[in-house]
């Protein structure tokens, strides 16, 4: 081996313990004295990417492909950065000629198959995930391969696909989390079956855990404040982040010092806006679980605070370390996480009545009137009607949330209003000519013409998303898996919204919100229910003009927009839960 590669190998393994500073500063004096060295610049781009800096990343990534064309590694670690550094088109022009050049290359195959999901391009994921998976079963390509199934809103071939790669591929971790996001999709799922796949998958994190690790005690009757820490990927501009932060301003700073856990490395200006609100701040992209747990416990945080469950970029390998005596699941999944590691989750008696303790590894706190608080963007236009003829029904909500028994519903609201037409748009998903097909062809089998059926193009800001609540007035929720963001959104906007309740958390949180804004009659027990509602209110025009002009403002009342009230009670339970803990 030579001096060059015996340092660059050395790097790779600074860069495997997270010490992506140190494997930095190596490779910069490599390439001082070798920059025609494709390994050197290749490895460069990967630190790089490590630390956040995509630009420079990306640099080293072309300048190392063209040193040696056709590495498929190296063109995979360049793709990575240009993604990051927001040249996603770029980025995916590179993968096409990789694959083209390299066609069995698995993970060069992959990595064009996420980014084709990042441009809303599900149906040419889903062709090269085929492809790949016809050289042999793979976890990877299986997960993005029902990721592409559920935003073509095929939430049972997913699965399906899910759980014959749980038996091919020996209990994958990532198999077993997706499957576990994805049953929240489909209509039918048993509770049980949910509770058993996420019990496996915190088995399978737990079961990495070192021996003999300590675990923090709680410590009662104490002076000072408690340190809550929040731990998630989305303190930037996503939803988890609009419901945080009337929290994070409000929550009582003679009881707590917050401390956040940011685990991506896409800050934004959002990410700018809560950084202050917080009394301390850590940036833990390119850590390490075990170097981000020792984080929190070097911080001493009382109370940890996981905000994002099984979604993307979750920190359930840093939970399952405990790193602080009380950890709490809470906002951004709407499901147990199946760690026993997790103490609470954060839920209400609506969305999580007697009983669901049966499907929760976790003790459920129950946060009533209801567990969320919304805040309305501050640019969000008055409420307005479009004029237009008959009555217009809408859903905003993702792709994901789509499935056939919920099309088949809403044509039935449809041939129940004669004349009445759907606009539906989501980010993910709309802009395919598959799922548009897909809509068509479901409503046509129904009976209804696809004109009635509109797919929006995603807005570019949120004023011009909400804009488009003018042009309907009636909201249909998904189910299974209900809206959150989008049912608020469209009560802000003064458009009633109709919901069906089931029987768990993911199926019951628009029963929660419409609760807490004053509009419990818009909950249906049943889809017959679910359909006379819808009917009467577009047979009731006086009233959808007054729920226009006056919903607004009994929203701003209501408890579901009770910032003050919300911290006080959220706080209130998490002393609660601090002075009843057992001791170790």
């Amino acid at each position: 081996m030579s001096a060059v590669q015996a340092k660059i190998e050395k790097a790779a393994q600074m860069l495997g313990t997270g010490r992506a500073d140190s494997a930095l500063a190596l490779l910069q004096g490599l390439a001082r004295t070798h920059p025609g060295d494709a390994d050197v610049a290749g490895m460069l781009c990967l630190a790089l990417t490590r630390l956040g800096r995509f630009e420079q990343a990306a640099h080293y990534g072309l300048r190392a492909c063209e040193l040696r064309p056709g590495d498929a590694s190296l063109v995979y670690h360049a793709a990575h950065a240009l993604q990051g550094s927001g040249r996603g088109a770029e980025a995916r022009s590179l993968l096409e000629r990789g694959v083209s050049q390299s066609p069995a290359d698995a993970p060069l195959r992959l990595a064009l198959a996420n980014a084709l999901l990042d441009d809303y391009r599900a149906a040419d994921a889903l062709t090269h995930c085929e492809a790949a998976l016809t050289r042999g079963m793979d976890a990877q390509i299986v997960v993005t391969y029902a990721g592409a199934l559920l935003s073509l809103c095929e939430p049972a071939r997913a699965i399906e696909a899910l759980r014959t790669a749980m038996v091919t591929c020996a209990e994958h971790d990532n198999v077993i989390a997706a499957l576990a996001s994805a049953l929240n999709y489909a209509p039918g799922t048993d509770p049980a079956e949910s509770l058993r796949v996420h019990r496996r998958y915190g088995e399978l994190l737990e079961r990495d855990v070192p021996p003999h690790r300590p675990v923090p005690r709680v410590t009662r009757g104490r002076a000072g404040r408690l340190r809550i820490g929040f731990l998630s990927p989305d303190l930037r501009t996503h939803s988890v982040a609009f419901f945080l932060e009337p929290l994070i301003e409000h929550l009582d700073p003679g009881a707590f010092e917050s401390v956040a856990y940011f685990t991506s490395m896409h800050a934004d200006a959002t990410t700018a806006r809560l950084r202050p609100k917080f009394g301390l701040w850590r940036e833990c992209h390119g850590k390490t679980p075990l170097q981000i747990a020792a984080m929190i416990a070097d911080d001493r945080v009382d109370i940890l605070v996981d905000l994002a469950g099984h979604t993307q970029g979750s920190g359930l390998l840093v939970l399952a370390l405990k790193p602080a005596p009380l950890q709490v699941t809470y906002l951004g999944y709407p499901n147990t996480t199946g760690l026993r590691a997790v103490d609470l989750r954060v839920v209400d008696s609506l969305t999580d009545p007697a009983g669901s303790e049966a499907f929760a590894t976790e003790q459920l706190v129950r946060l009533d009137p209801c567990f969320l608080c919304y805040r309305p963007p501050t640019d969000a236009p008055e409420p307005a009607l479009t004029p237009h003829e008959g009555v217009v029904f809408g859903s905003f909500n993702a792709s994901q949330k789509i499935n056939r028994p919920l099309l088949n519903l809403w044509a039935r609201v449809l041939r129940t209003v004669p004349g009445s037409r759907l606009k539906l748009k989501s980010l993910l998903g709309l802009r395919e000519p598959g799922v548009r097909a897909f809509f068509e062809r479901a409503f046509a089998e129904e009976g209804i013409d696809p004109s009635r059926v509109e797919c929006l193009h995603a807005a570019t800001t949120t004023r011009e998303h909400l804009a488009l609540y003018s042009g309907i007035d009636i909201a249909l929720d998904t189910q299974p898996y209900h809206g959150t963001t989008t049912t608020c959104e469209a009560l802000w906007m003064g458009v009633p919204v109709v919901t069906l309740a089931g029987a768990v958390h993911a199926q019951r949180v628009g029963v929660s919100l419409l609760s807490a804004a004053g509009l419990p009659e818009l909950i249906a027990r049943d889809e017959d229910a679910y359909v006379r509602i819808a009917a009467e209110l577009a047979g009731d025009p006086p009233r959808l003009a007054a729920l226009r002009r006056d919903l607004r403002a009994r929203v701003a009342a209501s408890p579901l927009c009770d910032e003050r009230g919300f911290a006080a009670r959220f706080g209130g339970a998490m002393l609660s839960a601090w002075n009843t803990a057992p001791d170790a």
